[in-house]
């Protein structure tokens, strides 16, 4: 099921479901932008920039954070 069928069961908020399509756009071009880069350099190909998961936040010791 997709992003905008989820929302459509769960409100009738017409904003919630615009963004539940534009989500679905955007899954859709990932999903072929993935494919591309298996096709051209293999599913084994360079690791993610972006980390998988939950990242934690790297907060700044305050020192650092000062503003000078």
């Amino acid at each position: 099921m997709n992003y905008a069928a989820q929302v459509k069961l769960m409100t009738v908020d017409p904003g919630a479901r615009f963004l539940a399509q534009v989500a679905d756009e955007l899954k859709a071009q990932l999903d072929t932008l993935k494919a591309r880069v298996d096709d051209c350099c293999g599913a084994d190909g360079p690791s993610p920039v972006a980390p998988q998961g939950d990242a934690k936040l790297v907060v700044p010791d305050s020192a650092a954070a000062k503003v000078r």
